[in-house]
């Protein structure tokens, strides 16, 4: 039995064209050479695939849990109408100021500004206002629309000096001034009408 299958398949491998060994070892090297390119094609891919979860691994990490945010800080234009006759901003027309001062400003900052402005030769007066009375001055104003200011604290304020303007025509170079002085954050001309002032609660 055995016998007539060996003579069985050597009859179906007669009419088979012969390979010689040289290509079967070629074609075993393509292939070989084949599943190696692939090999490492996926190696490179599963380690770039490493690097990019250790790198968002390594952010995690390095990037501390959100704490808790301060309350934002009221951007300082929403308080410089205070007098709703006046208009905001105004640069050449400009009759009074508001100088915001930074929120981490010094007693001896806060000092050297107000020596600065009260000799300005373009400054009339100066009137400090601080986040209190700044948020009072808010609630008048929105009095018919409360929710507008129902949640906001004094520290979202800034302090600020309210000045008056000898000339319209100054405020440009006043600004400039104030602009160097160590803790004024920022500073924001006001146009009001003649005999009304920017800090007065209509």
């Amino acid at each position: 039995m055995d016998q007539n299958l060996r003579v069985l398949f050597d009859r179906a491998i007669a009419d088979e064209p012969d390979l010689r060994l040289v290509d079967l070892v070629d074609d075993a090297v393509a292939a070989g050479n084949g599943l190696r390119r692939r090999r490492q094609r996926l190696v490179a891919t599963g380690v770039a695939a490493v690097i990019a979860v250790a790198a968002v691994g390594a952010v995690n990490v390095a990037t501390p849990a959100q704490r808790s945010a301060p309350p934002p800080t009221v951007p300082a234009a929403f308080g410089t109408l205070v007098n709703r006759a006046c208009q905001a901003p105004a640069d050449e027309t400009a009759t009074d100021a508001a100088v915001y001062l930074a929120p981490e400003i010094t007693d001896q900052q806060r000092a050297v500004i107000k020596h600065g402005l009260d000799a300005d030769p373009a400054v009339g007066t100066v009137v400090f206002q601080s986040r209190e009375e700044a948020l009072e001055k808010l609630k008048k104003v929105y009095a018919d629309t409360p929710e507008l200011v129902d949640h906001i604290v004094p520290s979202q304020l800034p302090e600020s000096f309210r000045i008056t303007l000898v000339v319209r025509t100054q405020y440009a170079e006043l600004a400039e001034r104030a602009k160097r002085l160590s803790g004024v954050d920022e500073i924001i001309g006001i146009d009001c009408p003649a005999g009304t002032s920017a800090s007065a609660v209509d």
